[in-house]
């Protein structure tokens, strides 16, 4: 059992190594900030009247980030993140919502830019 143990820590720190410097992005959960009771719309094109595939999502609940595109500017930010709705509303939606109502910790895209 130790064996297992040390080969499993072994790979985790190798790996850490070996990916430290290539910032690859996963897809991660991020929370819903500032839309002052408004809520969030995710939309299926990367603009601010582009048709919604969900709507009104609270401050606070959090969204998967799969990847980021260069859209329609939003309060200065072109960046918008490729989402799901994590099953609000009891489906799960995907769409694109404005990185500024996202809440990253950065300015910057956190995730890769989307391949399709």
């Amino acid at each position: 059992m130790k064996k297992i143990k040390y080969t499993i820590a072994s790979l985790a720190i190798a790996g850490s190594f070996l990916f430290a410097g290539q910032g690859v992005a996963q897809a991660a959960l991020y929370p819903v900030q500032k839309t002052n009771g408004a809520g969030l719309d995710i939309r299926k094109t990367p603009t601010i009247n582009g048709v919604r595939t969900e709507v009104n999502i609270p401050d606070g609940k959090k969204l998967w980030l799969y990847c980021y595109v260069k859209g329609e500017s939003y309060k200065g930010s072109t960046i918008w993140n490729y989402v799901d709705d994590n099953g609000y509303g009891g489906e799960f939606d995907y769409g694109y919502a404005p990185d500024y109502f996202i809440k990253t910790g950065t300015s910057n895209p956190v995730v890769d830019y989307c391949s399709f």
